[in-house]
């Protein structure tokens, strides 16, 4: 039942987020062809016209991809939990655990797509621009130069990413909590919950600080920053994880 729920996460989906994608790598493929041309003819001849207008719809084609994931975590959490669907989704035989697992691994994956598409457009752009010095064996190279750090950056990304998706499903869980205004207060907790967030992330880049000051012989500045961002995110996934079981286990307020 449970690889049934995660195979229907992805089942209704709508196909358009697919041709976003790909309308976004074309769209990099052409800015950079075009970017290409531009810096071949002479300054008097060039008019980088389309070349703007390419780069102004990618980069309204980007914030529509942001925006479209961010929609895409929170309708398929509140359609199918707290909504009409969740008479159905709570009378199946899986737990809450499965209920949220569930969720959180299509949104991780999704997320996951969205930050690989934008990675792949950087590079096409680059590679179209400047094909004699952005080289995929120099990006190697320096991958395996400061694989430690490298590899710190990605689980922190990794951790950040699923930290955040929890942190919208603990708001979204809160809001549901009244009867009124369900959206607007969602929208209020996630807010207080950055807060928090910040205020604790102060703290803790605070005691970090100090830390490597008093042993700066013995630790490097990144990697204590990376672990200890590491896990502060580690810690906050646990509160929201936690936060939003019970609400779904205990405080479930259906209409």
């Amino acid at each position: 039942m449970f690889w049934n729920l995660v195979r229907y996460e992805f089942k209704n989906v709508n196909k358009w987020y697919l041709a976003l994608y790909a309308a976004v790598l074309a769209l990099s493929a052409l800015i950079g062809i075009q970017a290409q041309t531009y810096n071949n003819l002479p300054v008097k001849e060039s008019k980088p016209l389309l070349l703007i207008f390419l780069a102004t719809v990618f980069g309204g084609l980007m914030i529509t991809l942001g925006i479209s994931t961010i929609f895409l975590i929170i309708k398929r959490f509140k359609g199918s939990v707290y909504d009409r669907q969740g008479y159905l989704t709570l009378t199946l035989p899986v737990s809450e655990h499965h209920i949220i697992t569930t969720k959180l691994i299509g949104a991780f994956i999704w997320s996951l797509i969205s930050t690989a598409v934008l990675l792949l457009c950087i590079y096409i752009i680059l590679l179209s621009t400047n094909s004699d010095e952005v080289q995929l064996s120099i990006l190697l190279s320096f991958i395996g130069e400061h694989f430690t750090g490298f590899g710190l950056t990605v689980l922190s990304f990794l951790l950040s990413t699923i930290s955040g998706i929890l942190c919208i499903y603990l708001a979204i869980s809160i809001g549901q909590l009244f009867n009124e205004y369900r959206t607007a207060l969602a929208v209020v907790a996630y807010i207080g919950i950055q807060i928090v967030v910040g205020f604790i992330g102060v703290f803790f880049n605070t005691s970090a600080n100090f830390y490597v000051n008093s042993l700066a012989e013995f630790n490097d500045n990144f990697y204590m920053g990376a672990s200890t961002g590491i896990l502060e995110e580690l810690i906050f996934i646990a509160i929201f994880y936690l936060g939003t079981y019970y609400i779904l286990r205990n405080k479930v307020n259906l209409q």
